[in-house]
Order: structure tokens, then sequence, then C-alpha cells
């Protein structure tokens, strides 16, 4: 190869990366004010049935249950299907639909009369929308391998951020202008989003890129189905994944009720607003640390460490009788799964082919709907029996969960498979 040739190569080798950081960046941006905006009203969601007619605080209770329920129903149906479209026709256009879907879909919350009319929304929210796993499915095929941690770390500390900063922002739209203005005001930013990302991100390539891929793409459909996907180390990956989710809702749920019975039911809300706030923060630091120190090569001994130490904190939580000692390990909590999630998703799609990533996210969207689902469920159980023994036996999990990782999960070299 002579100088002239190198030169070129290595000009349109930093052009085409200067082109994927400038997508994920946008990428980050979109799904962040779509994060944002979804909490500016999500948190209130009680409140708003009352307004809407439920008649008690148990029944605002039900029906914010159905809610929260029809719309992960909706997301275990719809996600694998939106993961098999965003492979065929492009995940660009499938990121697009899913912000333009979060405004339609917020602004039928905004019409609602009845309770009943606030939990189809959520239904619809949940078959229609779902921009986390579209926005992930597209980073993963925006940038090169070597670079998916740091670049899905970018575009889910955007999440994190809007995430921790909606429910303050909402708080203030709610007391000016009510929680229907609210939602009004949330269902604008994902149609901004989609704007921004239709000039912003450029498109992504749509079927075979490598003549492994050609030959696949010629044989027949069957090897296009979900199943083909499920090998030994992609179901690893996904249970791992399933549950550090569960486990997080999990403590997320009977987080206020813990606090209520160390602080006092005078103090619950405020610590309970403090904690989802260090929690946030911790998520967004851990999701910084990932970004800057875990690189290929490293991404099974960040799951071991990471899931050991996240049990060994929930062992913490009973014997915390002093309420700084509580939301200290809550807020590590949160740091070390944060750092957990871009890992976790980087494993994900490198067991899958870049243009099988995503039906893989789908499937992986249809996991997360599930974890959300059982997470308050098992809160709910261990509340009834014993909070204390459920943090005891998130602990013990969490630890079994990081030797699993240790002796089942395999990291592909990422470096190499690039050269070849």
């Amino acid at each position: 190869m002579t100088s002239e040739t190198a030169g070129a190569t290595s000009a349109g080798s930093a052009a085409a990366d200067a082109r994927a950081t400038r997508g994920v960046l946008a990428i980050a941006i979109g799904s962040g004010l779509a994060s944002l905006s979804m909490n500016f009203w999500i948190p209130f969601v009680p409140l708003f049935m009352k307004e809407l007619g439920a008649t008690s605080d148990a029944n605002a209770l039900f029906w914010t249950g159905m809610a929260t329920g029809s719309m992960g129903v909706a997301r275990l149906v719809a996600g694998p299907f939106w993961g098999i479209l965003s492979d065929r026709y492009g995940r660009r256009a499938m990121f697009l639909r899913a912000l333009y879907c979060a405004s339609i879909t917020m602004a039928v919350a905004a019409m609602a009369t009845e309770p009943w009319h606030l939990a189809a929304a959520f239904a619809l929210q949940g078959l229609f929308s779902g921009f986390i796993p579209a926005a992930t499915a597209l980073t993963s095929v925006t940038v090169p391998d070597r670079r998916l941690n740091s670049s899905l770390s970018m575009v889910t500390g955007a999440q994190y951020l809007g995430n921790t900063i909606g429910p303050a922002v909402g708080a203030v739209m709610a007391a000016y202008i009510g929680y229907r203005g609210a939602i009004i005001g949330g269902a604008i930013l994902p149609a901004i989003a989609g704007v921004y990302a239709t000039f912003a991100v450029p498109k992504d390539r749509v079927g075979a890129s490598t003549p492994r891929a050609a030959e696949a793409s010629a044989a027949p459909r069957k090897s296009e189905s979900i199943l083909s996907l499920l090998t030994v180390q992609f179901m690893l990956v996904l249970a791992v994944w399933f549950f550090s989710l569960a486990f997080g809702q999990l403590l997320r749920t009977a987080m206020p009720i813990a606090l209520e019975q160390i602080g006092g039911i005078e103090r619950a809300a405020a610590y309970s607003g403090v904690a989802f706030t260090l929690s946030g923060l911790g998520g967004i630091v851990g999701l910084l640390l990932a970004r800057r120190f875990v690189r290929p090569g490293l991404l099974q001994l960040t799951l071991i460490v990471a899931s050991i130490a996240v049990g060994l904190c929930h062992l913490v939580l009973p014997l915390s009788a002093n309420i700084v000692i509580f939301m200290g390990a809550l807020t590590l909590i949160a740091l070390l799964q944060a750092v957990m999630v871009p890992a976790i998703n980087t494993l994900i799609a490198t067991n899958a082919p870049r243009e099988r990533r995503g039906t893989a996210f789908g499937v992986a969207s249809a996991v997360q709907a599930v974890a959300f689902m059982v997470g308050p469920m098992a809160a709910a159980g261990f509340a009834a029996y014993s909070l204390n023994l459920g943090f005891v036996v998130l602990g013990v999990l969490s630890i079994v969960l990081g030797i699993v990782v240790r002796i089942g999960v395999r990291e592909p070299d990422l470096e190499a498979a690039e050269r070849a």
C-alpha cells in the first residue's frame, strides 16, 4: 500500500468516525429529550388519576397499576415486532417512529377524562413507542464495535439525565399549569427531538453488509426468526439483563416504604424525593465512569465486580438504622447498576450479527418489560412479610449473578473481530 493510499484510508476512517460521533450525539440528545418529557408527568400519575375521577388513594393506585401493567404487556408483545422491522427497514426509521409516536400517545394521555382513558394511553405508548431500545439498536450499528460501550454509555447517560431532571421540571409545570398542562408540554419534546434526529442522524445500512451476511440473507426466511438468535451466550446475557433490571425495580418500589420504616411517616415523602434524586445522580456518575474506564476486554470483569458489589450493598441495607447510611448504599447501588447497563447492552449487540441487532434489542425490550412487571410484584410480596429479608435475598442473588457471569458469560474479542 502506498503512502498516498494509506493516507486516504486514514482520512476516510477519521471522517467515518466523526460522522458516527455526530450520529451518536444526536441519538443521545433525542432519547434524552424524550426521557425528560416522559418524566414531566409519569411520577404524578396517581395524583392525575384522582383528578380524572379515581374514588380513593387505593383506587388511584389500582388504575396506575393497570396503566403501567398494560404498557408492560404491550411492550412485551410489540418489542420483538419493532425489532424485526428495524432490521428490514432501518433502525433510524424505527427510532424516529418511536419519538413521533411518543408525542402522539402523550397527546392522547392529555385528553383523558377518565382513569381508564389514561390506562389506554399507556397501552398505546407500549405498543407504538419504545424509544430506548430503538436508540440502543441504532447506536449499535452507528459505531464500530470497539466503541460500543462508550457510545452506549453516552446514550444511556442522556436518558438517565432526563429521568433525573424530568420530575423536578414536571413538578414546577404541574404547579403552574396543572397535570394536563405538564403532559401537553411533555408531548411536544419528543416531536422536536424527532425533527432534530431526522436531519442529524445518518441513515443506517439495512440488509447484508458482509459476504457472510449476504449468504444469510439469501437463505430461507427461517434464518431471520427470533429463535435463530437465541444462542446460549445471548440467552445468558439476557438473563443477566433481566435480573439486574428486576432487582433495580424491586428496590425502587420498596424504597419509600423502607425509608418510612427508618425515618418515620412524617418525613417519608421528603426522604423519598432525596433518595430518588441521589439515585439518579449516582446513575449518571456510573455511566460517566463506564464511558471513561470500561473498555473492550473488561466487560465481563465489570459485570462480575459490579454484581458482587451490588450484592454487598444490599446486605448493608437491613443493617442501616441511620438514614444517611441507607441513602449512601442506595446511591452506590444505583451507580454500580448504571455501570452495568452499557456493558450488558454491548454484549447483547456483539452476540448478534450486525444486521440482526434491531431484532436482538427488540427481544431485550420484551425481557425488560417482564422485569419491570416482576420487580414491583416481588417488592409487594416481600413488603407483606419482611423488606429486610427481601434486601438479603437480593444481596445473595446479586452475588450469585456475579458468579454466573464469571462461569458462563464469554466476552468476544471486538478488536480482533474488527481487524478481521
